[in-house]
C-alpha cells in the first residue's frame, strides 16, 4: 500500500495548512469596532483562496484609537504568524507607553532579527485623536493611502512615508505625519490586493476606488465597505481572487 499524497494549493501547501494559516489570519482581527463619539469605524478581511499575511487592527486605547493595516509577504503560516508578531508587538509597546515612533523602532527592529532576509511586512499605523479629529500615522512602503475630503468631493492620496518593517534596522523613529478630518472625511487604508485586483480591462485601481467612495459617501463605513467588495468581485468577474482583500475606514460623518 501507498500512502496517499496530501491535498496540496497552488504554492504547494498542503490544504490543512492553507486552512489554519486562514484561522491565525482571522482570529486576530478586533471582534468589534470602537465606538467613540463623532466617528465610524470598520474593518475586513478576506482571504485569498492561497492565504497571505494580511491583518488590520481597530482598538481604543490609552493614545487614542488604534489603526493598523499590515501586509507581510508570502503564503502561508510564515506571513500569518508575522502578521499576528506584529500585531502584538505594537499593542505591547503601546500599553507600556509608548509613542508611534517608539513603537515603529521597536517593531521594526524586532521583526529586521526575527525575519529572513527576503522577507518583511508593509504597515500602515497610527492613532485617531477623536478630539482634535487628526490621525498621526506612520505608513512603511503601505500605500497608497486615500483622505477622501467631503468639503470639495475630491480624494488626496498618500504614499508611504518609510520603507517596510522588517527591511534593515534603525535608530530614529519613521516620520510621522498628520491628516485632519474634517466633517464628512473619509480616510481608507486598503491593501494591495484591491488595487491590484485583475480584471478583463487590468487593474481594479486608485480611480474605481475612489468612484466608490464618491458615490458612497453618505453611507456607514460597513455599507461602503460592502459596496466596494462588490464592486471588485463585479470587476474580477470569474476570476480567483490571488490576493487578500483588507480594507479599513474611518469616517467622520458629517452632523
Amino acid at each position: 500500500m501507498t500512502a496517499e499524497a496530501p491535498l496540496t494549493g497552488a504554492a504547494g501547501l498542503r490544504a490543512d495548512d492553507i486552512a489554519a494559516a486562514r484561522d491565525i489570519q482571522m482570529s486576530i482581527l478586533p471582534p468589534e469596532m470602537p465606538r467613540v463619539p463623532g466617528y465610524d469605524f470598520y474593518g475586513c478581511l478576506r482571504p485569498a483562496a492561497e492565504t497571505g499575511g494580511d491583518m488590520f487592527d481597530l482598538v481604543e486605547l490609552e493614545q487614542g484609537v488604534f489603526v493598523l493595516l499590515g501586509d507581510a509577504t508570502g503564503h502561508g503560516f510564515g506571513p500569518a504568524l508575522c502578521a499576528t508578531q506584529m500585531q502584538a508587538m505594537f499593542r505591547v509597546a503601546f500599553r507600556v507607553g509608548a509613542q508611534l515612533g517608539e513603537a515603529y523602532i521597536h517593531v521594526n527592529n524586532q521583526l529586521d532579527e526575527d525575519l529572513p532576509d527576503d522577507r518583511f511586512v508593509t504597515a500602515f499605523a497610527g492613532f485617531l485623536d477623536p478630539l482634535a479629529h487628526r490621525v498621526s500615522y506612520f505608513s512603511a512602503g503601505q500605500g497608497p493611502i486615500l483622505h477622501y475630503r467631503a468639503a470639495s468631493g475630491d480624494c488626496d492620496w498618500h504614499g508611504p512615508t518609510t520603507f517596510p518593517l522588517g527591511t534593515m534596522a534603525v535608530s530614529r523613529a519613521a516620520p510621522i505625519r498628520d491628516l485632519d478630518l474634517a466633517p464628512g472625511d473619509i480616510l481608507a487604508v486598503l491593501s494591495d490586493g484591491v488595487y491590484e485586483c485583475e480584471g478583463e480591462v487590468g487593474l481594479f485601481g486608485r480611480e474605481r476606488v475612489a468612484a466608490v467612495l464618491h458615490a458612497q459617501r453618505q453611507a456607514s463605513t460597513e455599507t461602503l465597505a460592502a459596496h466596494l467588495m462588490a464592486a471588485l468581485e463585479d470587476f474580477a468577474g470569474p476570476r480567483e481572487q490571488q490576493d487578500d482583500l483588507t480594507l479599513v475606514l474611518v469616517k467622520r460623518p458629517a452632523p
